[in-house]
């Protein structure tokens, strides 16, 4: 089904609802071959579902905090979380067992699990006089921190991902810093501010050549992930916490809305909750898939590129699958 909404394609999926958090969803996440969905809640839930049906397989317990951010591993077999706990989990993916925890003494925003899955990136929030740090563990060794990297002070630092051949660490920041960091000599090697306000998150095309930020003031930016140059913006209406780029299109979809404390005066429709989408080389919006009532918090692309994922500050995640004529779109 399709109306025209001021001249605009709106393509009516029936998405399948995901109801197994009971507070705002933090991050979904595919695995590589995109056949499982992770998804993490400020509760504490760290849940896996088959991403075709949405069968909810289990969940991983034993953290008390806000659960932020989950990365999983190449072969589907490690999985990291990030939480407010002040603590860094690895778990084993089939049987749920906690193999590692790194106590980092202030909440845990991200984890990031190195290509080959030796090494994994924790990102601890400022506390006190100590800035955002990044320490990168050895995943089989001691629990001691074999990299430490010191961000700037008084800044907090939402994300932290290897990025290709874990020759750099991308990092975006709360006042609309994008930056890269040489693992290895723990130094700043670029530095951009292209963003006026907030930077919530990062994501990583299928191929780790571009990442894309979103930010709250109102746009997304296609970066080339080696010089970190921006390549492509694309300007919303909304404050906008997610984005994710199609491995099979050229689209980017990015996702929003007003922020949580404004929500409760307005419907879901004037609270500009649809996920958007983009061409991602004319940069012009082409279509929207409504459907959550608060903001939409993460959004990530299948890596087939036949359907999208987000989660909400509703609780609810929505699996998307696309439409045989989705794949026709100019």
């Amino acid at each position: 089904h399709r109306h025209r909404d001021k001249g605009r394609n709106i393509v009516e999926m029936r998405p399948i609802l995901l109801k197994g958090h009971d507070g705002p969803l933090t991050c979904v996440k595919y695995n590589r071959d995109g056949d499982l969905l992770f998804t993490t809640c400020r509760r504490g839930r760290v849940c896996m579902w088959y991403s075709d049906d949405g069968e909810r397989i289990g969940t991983y317990n034993g953290g008390s905090g806000a659960a932020m951010y989950v990365d999983v591993s190449f072969g589907s077999d490690k999985l990291a979380t990030a939480s407010m706990d002040q603590c860094a989990r690895l778990w084993e993916v089939e049987t749920g067992q906690e193999l590692r925890k790194w106590e980092m003494g202030t909440g845990v925003r991200c984890v990031s699990i190195a290509t080959g899955d030796k090494r994994v990136a924790v990102l601890a929030d400022p506390w006190g006089d100590e800035p955002s740090t990044i320490k990168i563990f050895d995943t089989s060794a001691n629990e001691k921190p074999v990299q430490v990297l010191k961000m700037d002070p008084g800044v907090r630092v939402n994300r932290a991902l290897w990025g290709p051949l874990n020759r750099q660490l991308i990092t975006c920041t709360e006042n609309g810093g994008v930056l890269s960091w040489d693992p290895d000599a723990g130094e700043c090697t670029h530095e951009r501010d292209d963003h006026e306000a907030n930077v919530p998150d990062i994501t990583f095309s299928l191929d780790q050549m571009t990442f894309i930020s979103a930010s709250t003031d109102q746009s997304a930016i296609l970066y080339d992930t080696t010089t970190v140059e921006p390549i492509k913006t694309y300007k919303a209406d909304r404050p906008i916490n997610s984005a994710a780029i199609s491995p099979l299109m050229d689209h980017v979809i990015i996702g929003g809305g007003q922020s949580a404390d404004k929500v409760t005066t307005t419907a879901g429709r004037s609270g500009k909750f649809q996920s958007l989408f983009f061409h991602k080389i004319f940069e012009n919006e082409i279509g929207s898939i409504k459907g959550h009532f608060g903001p939409i918090n993460s959004i990530m692309c299948n890596p087939d590129g036949r359907s999208f994922t987000t989660g909400g500050e509703d609780g609810y995640v929505r699996i998307h699958h696309f439409d045989p004529e989705y794949f026709s779109l100019e």
